[in-house]
C-alpha cells in the first residue's frame, strides 16, 4: 500500500468539545511546502468550510479514505518552532483552552489572516437567473448577480439567511458557481526599491551624457549613483527629480538594478556611553548566589527578596550582562506598560540594539516587526510586559519577573495563562533560571521558598543605605475619643497641611 503524506492540524473552527489535531492530505503540489509550524487553509465540518490551521506534525500514514486535504498553505517558512508547539500544547493541558487558541496567542496580532471566500458565477448571467431549482438557490444566485457575479460568502449570508453558504456549495458542486479562499494578513513586511548601478561608472556615464539635455532626469539619476554606488529610489527621485518611471526605463536599459529592501517598523533605542555598575555587598551576594546556580546547568527558581529601593534592577542588569556573555539570551517580564519605557532606557544603555521591547502599547507593526527579529536571533534580551513571556528566544539562559506578586501577570483573555506559570515550564524545558523579584512577594512563592523548593535572597536594605520612609500608626479609635470622628486623623492633617504649605503632592 502506498503511504499517503499527512498534516495533524490545529483547526481554528475546532470548538472545545471536539478539539483535537485533524488529519489531513497533503496534496503533491504543496508536498514541499506543507511542514510544522506553518499556517494552512483546510476545508472543515460538513459544509467544509475553509478554515485557519496549524501544522503541528508531518508524516507518512496508509489511510486516505475519508482524509481532506489541505487546499492552500498561507506561510512561506514556518512561523512556530518545535519549542513553540511543545509550549502550545502544554497551555492547551494547563488552560483548557483550545489548540488553535493556545497557538495562536504565540503569535503577534500583525502575523494573523483575515480568511475570506469568495463566490463568483461559473456561468453567464443569464444562465444563472433561470438555473435555480428551488427558491433558496434562485435567491442566492440573484444577490450573486447583483454584486456584479462575485462577493463573499459573508455578504451572501446576510443577505439569503444562514443556509446561504451551503446553498452555494450545492451551486458548486453543479457547476454554476466557483468558491475560493483568499487569505489577507493584518500587517505586511515593509520593503522599500534599492537601486543600484549595474555597470560601471565610465560606462554608466558614457550611456547617459549623449542624451544630457533630452534626458536631464536620466542623466541626474547615473551622477548620483555614480558619486554613492547605491541609493533608495525614493531618495534617488527626491535629490534629482527623477520619477519612478525614469528609474524603470534605468533598469530596462540594463544601467541599474532594482531590489526590495525590509525596513523594520522598530524604535532604536539610543545608546549612551556609561560606566559599569557597582554592586553593593549584598547586592553582590545575590548575584553570586545566582550565578552559581548558572554553572550547575540545571532548571532552578529563586525569589529575589529586596526591599523598595534596595537596587534590583542593578541585579537584573548584571545577570542577564553575564548570560549575554556566555552566549545565551534572557528576559525581563515587568507588570505594567508604564514602566516599559524606563526600563528600555537603563536596558538600551547596557545592551544597545540587542534589546528589544514587547508590550500591547505598540503599534501592530512595530510588534510585527520586533517578533521578526526576535526569531531571527538579532536580540539577546527581551524588556515587556505579560504577553513578551511568549518571544521566540532561543537558546534561553534566564527569565526574571520583577514585581512578581502583581495580578496583572494573569491573563483574563483564554487562554487564562499566568506569566510565571509560563515562564516556569520554558525554564524547565531549557534548563535556564528563573528569578522572581518583588519586595512583597506573592503568598505562593514565598511558601515555595520556605519550603526550599525556591533559593531565597534578601536584599534588607536600600541602595547606598538610603533610610526607608517612616511609617506613622495612626490609632482612629483614639481619635474618637479625643473628638475627632471623621476618617482624617490628627497626624494625618497635619502632614497634609506641611505638604501643601510647601508646595509638595501627597497621595
Amino acid at each position: 500500500m502506498e503511504l499517503a503524506s499527512v498534516a495533524r492540524v490545529a483547526v481554528s473552527a475546532a470548538t472545545y468539545a471536539i478539539d483535537k489535531p485533524y488529519d489531513y492530505l497533503i496534496p503533491e503540489k504543496l508536498a514541499g511546502k506543507v511542514h510544522p509550524g506553518v499556517r494552512v487553509a483546510v476545508p472543515f465540518g460538513k459544509g467544509n468550510r475553509t478554515s485557519e490551521g496549524f501544522v503541528l506534525t508531518v508524516g507518512q500514514d496508509g489511510k486516505r479514505e475519508g482524509l481532506k486535504a489541505v487546499t492552500e498553505v498561507l506561510d512561506d517558512e514556518s512561523v512556530l518552532g518545535p519549542q513553540q508547539i511543545k509550549l502550545a500544547l502544554w497551555l492547551r493541558e494547563r488552560y483548557f483552552c483550545t489548540l488553535y487558541t493556545a497557538v495562536k496567542v504565540l503569535l503577534p496580532a500583525g502575523l494573523w489572516y483575515r480568511l475570506r471566500e469568495i463566490c463568483t458565477l461559473s456561468v453567464d448571467r443569464e444562465t444563472a437567473l433561470v438555473s435555480g431549482a428551488n427558491d433558496r438557490e434562485s435567491r442566492v444566485l440573484e444577490a450573486l448577480c447583483a454584486h456584479g457575479g462575485s462577493t463573499e460568502l459573508e455578504t451572501l449570508r446576510l443577505a439569503c439567511g444562514s443556509g446561504a453558504a451551503g446553498v452555494a456549495r450545492e451551486l458548486q458542486r453543479r457547476g454554476l458557481v466557483t468558491i475560493r479562499a483568499t487569505a489577507q494578513r493584518k500587517v505586511a513586511d515593509k520593503k522599500v526599491k534599492r537601486v543600484t548601478l549595474a555597470v560601471s561608472v565610465e560606462e554608466a556615464m558614457a550611456a547617459v551624457e549623449p542624451r544630457r539635455k533630452s534626458a536631464p532626469m536620466r542623466y541626474e539619476a547615473i551622477r548620483l549613483l555614480c558619486t554613492i554606488g547605491s541609493a533608495l529610489s525614493s531618495d534617488l527621485c527626491y535629490f534629482t527629480g527623477a520619477s519612478p518611471q525614469t528609474l524603470r526605463s534605468l533598469e530596462k536599459s540594463g544601467l541599474v538594478t532594482m531590489t526590495a529592501e525590509e525596513v523594520l517598523r522598530v524604535p532604536r533605542p539610543e545608546s549612551r556611553e556609561t560606566g559599569p555598575i557597582l554592586l553593593s555587598e549584598e547586592q553582590q551576594a545575590a548575584y553570586d548566589s545566582l550565578i552559581t546556580r548558572m554553572d550547575q546547568g540545571q532548571a532552578a527558581c529563586a525569589l529575589l527578596y529586596g526591599v523598595t529601593g534596595s537596587g534590583k534592577t542593578s541585579v537584573y542588569i548584571r545577570l542577564l550582562q553575564e548570560v549575554v556573555r556566555r552566549g545565551k539570551r534572557g528576559m525581563i517580564l515587568v507588570p505594567e506598560i508604564a514602566l516599559t519605557p524606563q526600563m528600555m532606557a537603563r536596558f538600551g544603555d547596557c545592551f544597545g540594539d540587542r534589546v528589544v521591547m514587547l508590550h500591547s502599547g505598540l503599534r501592530m507593526s512595530e510588534r510585527y516587526d520586533q517578533w521578526k527579529r526576535v526569531r531571527r536571533g538579532e536580540v539577546d534580551v527581551v524588556l515587556g510586559t505579560r504577553s513578551a513571556v511568549f518571544a521566540p528566544l532561543e537558546n534561553l539562559g534566564m527569565i526574571i519577573l520583577d514585581e512578581e506578586h502583581e495580578s496583572s501577570y494573569q491573563s483574563e483573555n483564554p487562554p487564562r495563562y499566568h506569566a510565571r506559570d509560563v515562564a516556569k515550564f520554558l525554564c524547565a524545558q531549557q534548563n535556564a533560571i528563573l528569578v522572581l523579584g518583588s519586595a512583597t512577594p506573592s503568598v505562593e512563592s514565598t511558601f515555595q521558598a520556605q519550603r526550599g523548593v525556591y533559593q531565597k535572597l534578601i536584599l534588607r536594605s536600600r541602595y547606598n543605605r538610603q533610610p526607608l520612609p517612616r511609617v506613622v500608626i495612626a490609632d482612629m479609635r483614639e481619635e474618637v475619643r479625643a473628638g475627632n470622628a471623621g476618617t482624617i486623623s490628627a497626624p494625618l492633617r497635619r502632614e497634609l497641611e506641611k505638604n501643601l504649605a510647601s508646595g509638595e503632592q501627597s497621595i
